[in-house]
């Protein structure tokens, strides 16, 4: 039996490499190709040499110029102690090496057992193999099960350079993966350029594996937000799959809040559907409630139904923790909607441990009869545990809407309590 609303308000309870973009490093060598008119293609080696500023500034930068080249060993690379002076020493070598000593370099790694340390190295190698001969490059990792991140890097390395090549690559083999983390590397490389058409790829990687998904949502979404808040409305509604839209409104709408809570709210507030609008709501308002509860509480009464009832979550979270009693009484102003069952769990989970006779109400207003059963059994037991006696008296008081199931477990607590 789920409690109705009022009754309990009358009785006194109411990526990579550290920021460095490795697919854009390392350019020309021996055998590169010709430059593409990609914009990524330039690299920054080159771009330092044609300011003409030496890429190893420093007091010593003509003689370590000099030392470095094809002949100079992995080994002493790898040997020098400052990471960043390990990776210039690299990128130097890479610049002056054969895309046939690469596999080699990568094999120098394994042998000295640093893979997990030495996994910026890695990376730099692969990228700088990839954009010369993605084809190679690609053939090492599908043969020796390369890390994922590997994967990323010598796609986007790739992308940079030929990006339909790239793209089409992936579609032929592995467009019909569950996993396809090929793609999430180009994702990467379009991010930058063209946020718009990353954002349309995004849909090509497998619902089937949401961290992969995620991965591309997240490496294009930073760039999204620098092109405004009409532009990300527009990026996040592209989307037909109401997932993807949720996923991508409420990670931008979460960077805003941050920022300023007021404008998040009126991003959301121009969103036009309602997959965009809800679970970015409830980041949202618990930002606004954290800076003016009145302002949050406004906001959440002022938006769609189907909107608010997850709104509503992000504010009852913040005030639960504070005063359950007054979350209970706001919540029920709500209406009885089975879509307020998130916000009623957010309020047991946030105000248990301040008021668990008060927070239990949450688990006998879930709408959901397994829903009910289930956290008002687990947090019946857990409250037992630390305080029986209350526990006891307060299942004795709320028998009638207990689950069935949770009066049978307690059957001889409850007949020995006394009713008040």
């Amino acid at each position: 039996m789920k409690i109705s609303g009022g009754l309990l308000t009358t009785g006194g309870i109411a990526l990579f490499l550290g920021g460095i973009t490795v697919g854009r490093i390392v350019g020309t060598g021996a055998d590169s190709p010709p430059q593409s008119s990609h914009p990524n293609t330039k690299s920054t080696f080159d771009t330092r040499l044609a300011r003409g500023r030496d890429p190893f500034q420093g007091e010593q930068a003509d003689t370590r110029m000099n030392r470095v080249g094809a002949s100079y060993s992995m080994k002493d690379i790898l040997a020098e102690g400052d990471m960043g002076s390990r990776l210039e020493l690299l990128v130097a070598k890479l610049e002056r090496s054969n895309t046939d000593e690469f596999e080699g370099m990568l094999a120098s790694i394994a042998e000295r057992g640093l893979n997990s340390v030495r996994h910026q190295e890695r990376l730099l190698i692969i990228s700088a193999w990839a954009r010369r001969d993605p084809q190679a490059a690609i053939a090492f990792l599908e043969e020796n099960g390369a890390h994922d991140q590997m994967r990323f890097a010598a796609m986007e390395s790739w992308a940079s350079v030929d990006p339909d090549a790239a793209l089409e690559w992936v579609r032929i083999n592995h467009g019909d993966e569950k996993t396809n983390e090929w793609m999430v590397g180009i994702i990467q490389s379009f991010a930058v350029t063209d946020p718009l058409r990353a954002g349309s790829l995004i849909a090509e990687v497998s619902a089937n594996n949401s961290r992969e998904r995620w991965r591309a949502m997240e490496a294009t979404m930073p760039y999204v937000l620098e092109q405004g808040s009409d532009f990300a409305k527009k990026w996040v509604e592209q989307f037909e799959n109401g997932r993807l839209q949720s996923d991508g409104a409420k990670w931008m709408a979460g960077k805003m809040a941050f920022a300023d809570p007021h404008e998040a709210a009126d991003w959301i507030d121009s969103l036009g559907t309602k997959e965009a609008r809800r679970e970015a709501s409830e980041v949202v308002a618990a930002r606004l409630a954290q800076e003016d509860l009145a302002v949050a509480q406004s906001w959440v009464k002022s938006l769609p139904e189907d909107t608010r009832t997850e709104a509503a979550e992000g504010v009852v979270a913040i005030m639960a923790q504070k005063d359950p009693r007054e979350a209970v009484a706001w919540l029920e102003q709500l209406g009885d909607n089975a879509d307020y069952d998130g916000a009623w769990v957010d309020l047991l989970q946030q105000g248990f441990k301040a008021e668990p006779e008060v927070a239990m109400v949450g688990a006998l207003r879930l709408a959901n009869e397994g829903s009910r059963e289930r956290y008002t059994a687990n947090y019946l037991s857990r409250w037992m545990k630390e305080d029986r006696a209350a526990a006891t008296q307060w299942a004795s008081d709320y028998k009638e809407y207990l689950p069935n199931k949770v009066v049978r477990r307690y059957r001889k607590q409850l007949k020995g309590a006394k009713a008040r």
